[in-house]
């Protein structure tokens, strides 16, 4: 795909909706910009979800706001209530 697409006097320019839709982009995605010997090459901002799942758990890998080690107790005593029975 080959397109021209005009910057504004801002320094701004618009990606076709057809290369945001291929690549998944949405306002306020990132882009990696290099410079490369004949030209400019922009490559989609890797994004990673905050939460993955390994062997089954889920497990944060963003970083953590606010009173991480307070919200995992929370969490856990309400599974082990559920566990045993001390909720309803």
């Amino acid at each position: 795909m080959k397109n021209t697409i005009p910057i504004d006097s801002a320094g701004r320019l618009v990606l076709p909706q057809l290369v945001r839709r291929q690549f998944h982009l949405v306002a306020g995605d990132r882009l990696d910009l290099e410079i490369v010997p004949d030209g400019i090459f922009l490559r989609a901002h890797s994004r990673q979800a905050d939460l993955v799942e390994e062997n089954g758990l889920l497990v944060h890998e963003g970083e953590a706001v606010g009173d991480l080690a307070q919200t995992v107790e929370m969490a856990r005593s309400r599974r082990d209530a559920d566990v045993l029975g001390l909720r309803r």
